[in-house]
């Protein structure tokens, strides 16, 4: 009885009843906080996803419907598309041509006859040409309707027949007051080729009679070296060229009706393609004899509008270097595709991307 109440007091003494209810809250609440804690993570993992698989699932019935509607309308329209509005395919073909024309004359001598034959064609092509419905180009200049008093022609270029662009060019011509003309023709490359290639500029300044074109200066310069600038001076009195480059000046004959290169291109609308098939040519540098020849006639696509143009193309006897000009037909025989063949073999083209006339 004596330990028995011994320990009574001493518990009565010690413990006191707020400890014993402070214990038992604690304890509750560890409880509470284990069983929200599994309650969160099990409402985290279940919820998303079932969402996720019902929005999947609801997905693929409308795709059968879609692509049996666009199944059945592209067999229709896109082939007869194609061969009309795509400029790519005439370039390709007809890209391999200038280079391989040149070998089996060269290569193949024993076989002259076809090469009388091959002139006695082209010959023929030029006859038939003129005999069917261009008959207006041997009538008197009289005519023929004015030439424009101002051309304004965006192209685009290309490299070795790649589709994309590698630049970009733009031609002006300007009849000026008293009769005097102006030409501009800049080509710039676009991104990387930009910062490689400096941009191209070409000016032709001169007179117009009643034989057309009638160049006084010609400047070529390929960024600002002095090394790639050109000049040259017609003194149409005196009847003599002067030819300025870097290393000097150098004083020619002039023949009559000589053009540079930039007049030569304009010079078809004063008197049209295959009138006169020699012609006198500088490029600043040099003075040289061309002879360009009929190479047929092709449609092209500028700005979504097909174009008859007469393809011609003039080489120089000793150089590898080769220039081919589409002539627009309905627009007094402006070019709207150039095309030249370097002597590293490298193929430039441009593209009349738009053409404004007055």
């Amino acid at each position: 009885m004596i330990n028995r109440q011994s320990l009574r007091h001493w518990v009565r003494t010690r413990i006191s009843w707020q400890l014993a209810l402070a214990l038992c809250i604690s304890l509750l609440v560890h409880l509470f906080l284990l069983e929200e804690a599994a309650w969160q993570s099990w409402f985290s993992d279940d919820v998303p996803t079932p969402t996720l698989l019902q929005a999947q699932l609801e997905v693929p019935p409308p795709k059968p419907v879609q692509a049996a509607a666009v199944h059945a309308a592209v067999p229709r329209k896109l082939p007869a598309a194609k061969p009309r509005k795509v400029l790519p395919a005439p370039v390709s073909d007809s890209l391999p041509q200038p280079l391989k024309e040149p070998s089996p004359v060269a290569a193949e001598p024993v076989e002259a006859s076809s090469v009388e034959e091959t002139d006695a064609i082209r010959q023929a092509e030029i006859e038939a040409w003129h005999a069917t419905d261009h008959t207006g180009i041997a009538e008197p200049e009289e005519s023929l309707p004015p030439p424009y008093q101002r051309v304004s022609t965006d192209f685009s270029v290309y490299v070795n027949g790649e589709e994309r662009p590698a630049g970009s060019a733009k031609i002006e011509y300007v009849q000026e007051a008293e009769g005097q003309y102006a030409l501009r023709w800049i080509v710039e490359g676009r991104g990387l080729l930009k910062l490689l290639y400096p941009t191209l500029e070409q000016q032709s300044h001169g007179d117009i009679d009643q034989h057309g074109l009638k160049p006084r200066t010609y400047r070529y310069a390929f960024g600002d070296r002095a090394s790639k600038i050109y000049e040259a001076s017609f003194d149409w009195e005196t009847n003599f060229i002067t030819l300025k480059t870097a290393k000097g000046e150098q004083r020619q004959n002039l023949p009559r009706d000589t053009q540079d290169i930039l007049s030569f291109m304009y010079q078809f609308m004063f008197v049209p393609p295959l009138q006169e098939m020699h012609v006198s040519l500088t490029n600043g540098r040099r003075l040289g004899a061309y002879q360009y020849e009929f190479e047929g006639e092709d449609t092209l696509v500028i700005a979504d509008q097909a174009m008859q143009a007469v393809h011609i193309a003039h080489t120089r006897g000793e150089s590898d270097e080769k220039i081919e000009l589409w002539l627009a037909k309905d627009y007094r025989y402006v070019p709207v595709k150039i095309r030249k063949l370097e002597k590293n073999g490298m193929v430039i083209e441009q593209v009349a991307t738009r053409l404004a006339t007055e």
